[in-house]
Parts: C-alpha cells; sequence; structure tokens
C-alpha cells in the first residue's frame, strides 16, 4: 500500500482483493511458494518475503493463469535460476544487480551500449528476469547523463505442457518520462536495427544455449482482453497497440500457433538478411545489419560461456573402447561420427548455424 509500489496491472483495491482471494481460498499454494521463498531468503538469494508475496498474487501478463499455476511457474523458474548462471554471475543476479551479458560498440556521444540480465520489480506482470538494451550518453554532450533502457524483453522460465521453455511474456519500448533517446538515434547505432527485433533474436541466442523451447505470449490471451480492463476507453485504445505490436513481432519471427495463449517462435531465422534486393541502397543497408548481427552475436556467444552454465550433456559413447563393434554402436544410439564427414565437428555447440547468415552467400563482396 506504499506510494509506489503499485503497478503491474491492477490497482491497490484489486491487489487487495486477489490477497484475500489467494490466502482464503488458495492457501495451500501460497504456503508452499512461501515455503520456496523462505528456503532462498535463507540462503540470501531472495531479499524480501514480502515483496514474493506479492509477486505471487499480482496477476501474470497471460490472463488465463490462475494462483495455483503461478505459484507452479514462479518455482520452475526460481528451480531453475540458480542453474543457468556461474556462481560470481548468479550472485550478481541474486542481489539485484544489472548482469552485462555484451557491452556493444557506443556511437559517437555515448559512454555505453550495452545488453543487461536483472531481476524483475515484484510487480512486473510480463516476467521474472529483465533482458535490457541501455545506452548513456557522455558527459560532454549531456549535464549529468543516466542510463536509459532504450528496450526491455521480459521473460521467465517455466515449462508448458511438461516442455522447458524460455517465454517471453512483453516486449517494450522505452517508457521513462524524461530520460530518453530518439528512435533514430538508436536505429543509427544498431545500424537499422529495431531495438525489440534484436532482443528477441538475443532471446533467441539465450534459448539456444540453455536448450529451451522459445514461446512468446499470445496477444489473444493478453490480460487487457478482461472485461474490466475493456470498460476504460485509456485501457482500449492502449490495448489495441499493445495487441498490434505484438502482431507485427511475431509475424516478422514466423511464429507458429502453440498452446492456449502461446506462440512458438523459432530457434533460428534469417531476418531476410539476404543481400538479393534489386536496389543497391537496400543490399548495402541488409549487409550492414548482417554484419553488425553477424558481429554482435559472435561476440555474445563468447560472452555466454563466461557467465551462463549450459544443460548437461549426455555422455557420448563413440570412443569408450576400440574394441566395441562401431557400426553396431552407431545404429544402437542413432550417433553420427564426425570422422566421416571430415570438416564438421559433431560437438560443436552451434551445428545448425555453421554459415551464420545467407548474405555471406549472396552479399556483394566481402563484409566490412
Amino acid at each position: 500500500m506504499r506510494p509506489g509500489a503499485d503497478g503491474g496491472g491492477t490497482s491497490r483495491a484489486r491487489l487487495v482483493w486477489r490477497a484475500l482471494k489467494a490466502t482464503l481460498w488458495h492457501g495451500k499454494a501460497m504456503r508452499r511458494w512461501m515455503a520456496v521463498a523462505y528456503e532462498l531468503h535463507s540462503r540470501s538469494v531472495i531479499r524480501d518475503l514480502q515483496q514474493e508475496y506479492l509477486r505471487a498474487i499480482r496477476p501474470y501478463v497471460h490472463r488465463n493463469t490462475g494462483y495455483n499455476e503461478r505459484v507452479a511457474h514462479l518455482t520452475d523458474h526460481m528451480d531453475w535460476l540458480e542453474t543457468a548462471f556461474r556462481p560470481a554471475a548468479f550472485e550478481q543476479i541474486a542481489s539485484g544487480e544489472a548482469l552485462v551479458l555484451v557491452e556493444l560498440t557506443a556511437p559517437r556521444g555515448y559512454d555505453f551500449m550495452r545488453l543487461q540480465l536483472q531481476q524483475a520489480p515484484a510487480q512486473s506482470p510480463e516476467g521474472e528476469l529483465l533482458l535490457t538494451l541501455t545506452l548513456r550518453r557522455s558527459a560532454d554532450v549531456q549535464h549529468k547523463p543516466q542510463p536509459v533502457d532504450a528496450a526491455v524483453l521480459a521473460f521467465s522460465r517455466f515449462r508448458i505442457d511438461d516442455v522447458a521453455c524460455l517465454v517471453i511474456g512483453g516486449v517494450r519500448g522505452q517508457r521513462h518520462p524524461v530520460h530518453r533517446i530518439s528512435p533514430m538515434e538508436v536505429s543509427q547505432a544498431l545500424q537499422g536495427w529495431k531495438p525489440s527485433v534484436l532482443l528477441v533474436r538475443v532471446a533467441q541466442e539465450l534459448a539456444r544455449h540453455w536448450n529451451l523451447h522459445l514461446v512468446g505470449l499470445d496477444p489473444a490471451a493478453h490480460r487487457l482482453h478482461g472485461w474490466s480492463y475493456q470498460l476504460n476507453k485509456r485501457y482500449r485504445e492502449a490495448s489495441k497497440r499493445i495487441f498490434a505490436s505484438y502482431d507485427a513481432l511475431w509475424e516478422h519471427f514466423d511464429a507458429k500457433r502453440g498452446p492456449a495463449g502461446w506462440v512458438v517462435i523459432p530457434l533460428t531465422s534469417d531476418d531476410k538478411l539476404a543481400a538479393t534486393a534489386l536496389s543497391p541502397e537496400k543490399r548495402a543497408r541488409q549487409t550492414r545489419r548482417a554484419d553488425y548481427w553477424i558481429r554482435t552475436r559472435n561476440v555474445m556467444r563468447v560472452e555466454f560461456k563466461r557467465l551462463l552454465q549450459r544443460p548437461t550433456r549426455e555422455p557420448r559413447f563413440s570412443h569408450l573402447t576400440e574394441t566395441m563393434d562401431r557400426e553396431s554402436m552407431k545404429a544402437r544410439l542413432n550417433y553420427g561420427d564426425s570422422e566421416s564427414e571430415p570438416g564438421i565437428d559433431s560437438d560443436s555447440e552451434y551445428d545448425d548455424d555453421v554459415v551464420p547468415s545467407r548474405v555471406l552467400e549472396t552479399g556483394p563482396g566481402s563484409l566490412l
């Protein structure tokens, strides 16, 4: 009830009602979540138990998520979180600090431009982790400059239909009313990339690194479809803009219909980066965008190895002994032999991405 603690798609009065409902009718689920939260609090992974109680009772962005399902999602996410980061990186995330994933090349007049991961505030309805594109102008350009989040992607990790997924609950632009950067500046800094598209591409890389399926919220299941929101004209107009943005973003990535309320996003996409446009100007623009993404992705993959952990791999049996019948072993285990294909490393983490983009095959000359 303190000032500044509201938000998350609900009013104070509605939050009080949800707290009563959760306590009286869903006490078993709430006790289960608070037991998990208390255990994490005893190890300093969670700082504020009251905040975590509110996190469980606030409405989720998917309007068909009940209290029991919300508790299951939170528990699943927290169980995964400690295994997803290396110890130093996890300690930084748990302390509430932002973890810098990649330092991007800052444009002229800026101190830095980076991709960061941090925990979402308790009132965030869209996810438990935030992936942000953050920039800060230099002191020579602006007096007492402040970091600005040019774009934010909120996500969680939980199971949908018993499949481990990285779940995108929302992608948004700048929200601060004062500290802002013009879209033109951001586009120039990213070599023509839209911030929201770039963040989804980064989410694809994260999902591949963690061996997760990537899903996003279907706008048809957004909380703003609720009748109480549709009665308000301001909410109706905002919902139209939000739904249109979701539809355009998922269409760009050729997302397919998935389980109820979700769309399945492919883990790889070319983003129409093949330099095949008839206009020389368009070909040059496509080449610049592709080159920027390829360089950024290569840096990300190096940083991922340093900061993030990968799921435990299954043991390999191809070189256990030289006396085994190699052909029969391959047949039983359905396992390929790297020696049969020179130049292809079957241990590669990104076997399906040997050629980074078709622009390398169709572009005019070398990428500079």
